[in-house]
């Protein structure tokens, strides 16, 4: 969600009143987008931004819910995403029931040192250039009902 976000520019917003940001006038009732993509590759908030390292998270304080303006996959604040919970929950159950029903194998002639393709295509939705194609198989767990 960090180095991916589904969308690369949160929701536009408008400034209430005129202030000053980082030495930057800013004036009333000026559109304002948010570049999420930009912050989650900012050197100045991340070590090795670039790399894929999910135990940076681990015991650290970074909320991705909207507090902690270096994490904002679903934006922040009364205008943060409203379907985020929901959309949480959906994924995790999918994901828990595909990982506990299949084992997962690269198609044949495809080898495990393949290296994934991260490209991505931009648009108002970022969505992988190349598709990650995977083959499922039963692994008929004792506890499954046949």
């Amino acid at each position: 969600m960090r180095l991916h976000p589904a969308a690369p520019l949160l929701v536009p917003r408008e400034s209430m009143q005129r202030c000053t940001l980082n030495g930057y006038d800013v004036p009333e009732k000026t559109r304002v987008l948010i570049n999420a993509y930009a912050i989650g590759r900012d050197r100045n908030l991340w070590e090795n931004p670039l790399v894929y390292n999910p135990e940076r998270f681990v015991g650290k304080d970074i909320d991705f819910k909207g507090h902690d303006f270096r994490f904002l996959p679903f934006g922040s604040g009364r205008r943060g995403c409203p379907g985020s919970a929901f959309g949480l929950a959906t994924v995790e159950l999918a994901l828990a029931q595909l990982l506990y029903h299949f084992n997962w194998d690269h198609p044949s002639g495809v080898g495990p040192s393949t290296d994934v393709e991260l490209e991505e295509i931009f648009g108002l939705a970022i969505r992988k250039k190349t598709a990650l194609i995977l083959v499922p198989t039963n692994n008929n767990n004792p506890g499954d009902q046949q």
